[in-house]
């Protein structure tokens, strides 16, 4: 009953796009941080970091429901990661005997501090069909949005609350 509940979270994780969200009623989120002396001189310009391929944004999927991979390490690769610890910590426990889970991702875009990628998703049950999933610029890290990690926990039965 817990692999078809969590094929069911799975499908319909996949197939919306809506969920939890740090964005304001605008739909922007900033992502920006700075440091006291990057505001004290505003001449000084840091590099632009890379756009993340498509490798790395799976590989950054992968990561978050390997069963041998603790919540502190997963939490580090994702937006607002600390306070997402227990729910990383459930999800893990209900996919730990479900089979293997492996994502492709296509090439993402970028616009400014966030990246988005359609990502389809490919359990024992099935393939869902592809959905937009996305990235934000944090410290220099691409990591995984509040968002989509919502969708990814409730794969795992570990809704965001």
């Amino acid at each position: 009953m817990r692999i078809v509940s969590a094929s069911v979270a799975l499908a319909a994780a996949a197939m919306s796009v809506a969920g939890c969200s740090t964005a304001d009623e605008t739909g922007s989120t900033d992502h920006t941080s700075t440091s006291a002396a990057e505001s004290a001189d505003a001449t000084t310009e840091v590099p632009p970091v890379a756009a993340p391929t498509a490798a790395e944004l799976e590989a950054s999927l992968l990561q978050l429901v390997a069963p041998d991979i603790d919540a502190a390490t997963k939490a580090a690769a994702v937006e607002n990661g600390q306070a997402r610890l227990t729910n990383l910590d459930a999800m893990t426990a209900a996919l730990a005997n479900y089979g293997a889970i492996t994502f492709e991702v296509a090439e993402p875009t970028v616009e400014g501090e966030t990246s988005t990628a359609d990502v389809a998703i490919a359990t024992p049950r099935g393939t869902a069909a592809p959905s937009p999933q996305t990235w934000v610029l944090i410290d220099g890290t691409w990591k995984l949005s509040d968002a989509s990690m919502c969708q990814i926990l409730a794969m795992g039965q570990a809704p965001c609350a």
